[in-house]
Parts: structure tokens; C-alpha cells; sequence
């Protein structure tokens, strides 16, 4: 499988490091250096700058889990995509 499929739409790695890049500016959260999707594994990855970013995201991911290096991952790729661009779309982000 070279894609992930969200929401009935297919996507590439590479569009989908496109759209979490998009959608974190939206919401403010600017200092990522990098981002990975693996859609074979359904895993993403981002660097950031500052601790602070990387407690956003894992805010919005529901996630409770330890980040070293300021490093954020997931192996739900889709279901944080899916609660990134809901986050998105929420007043004062719009």
C-alpha cells in the first residue's frame, strides 16, 4: 500500500506531510523542523524546536505518552490527522 486512506480520500506520504505541515501553522504550532509519514506503518513523526509544540500536538492526539528530543510520534497516523484538521476547523483557528 502506497497511501493512506482518510476519510474516503487517498493520500500519499508526501501529501500528508503537506497537510499536518498546513494545518499546524493554521493552529500556531510553527517550530517543526521535520515530518515523516510512513503509510505502509500508518506512523508519523515530527521534530520540533521547543517542548511546548510538542505538548500541543500531543494534546491534540489524545496522547499521553513521553516524547524524547522534542520528537512527536504516532503509529495512528490517520486518526491524529483526522483530529489535527478537526482542530483546524474549530472557532478561532478557522
Amino acid at each position: 500500500m502506497n497511501y493512506l486512506e482518510i476519510a474516503g480520500s487517498k493520500y500519499s506520504g508526501v501529501e500528508l506531510a503537506d497537510i499536518t505541515a498546513d494545518r499546524l501553522y493554521e493552529i500556531g504550532v510553527k517550530s517543526f523542523q521535520s515530518i515523516e509519514v510512513s503509510v505502509r506503518k500508518n506512523h508519523l513523526s515530527i521534530a520540533f524546536d521547543n517542548e511546548q509544540d510538542v505538548e500541543i500536538v500531543k494534546a491534540i492526539s489524545g496522547s499521553e505518552s513521553q516524547s524524547l528530543n522534542n520528537i512527536f510520534e504516532t503509529r495512528n497516523a490517520d486518526l491524529f490527522l483526522l483530529s489535527l484538521v478537526n482542530t483546524s476547523h474549530q472557532p478561532g483557528f478557522c
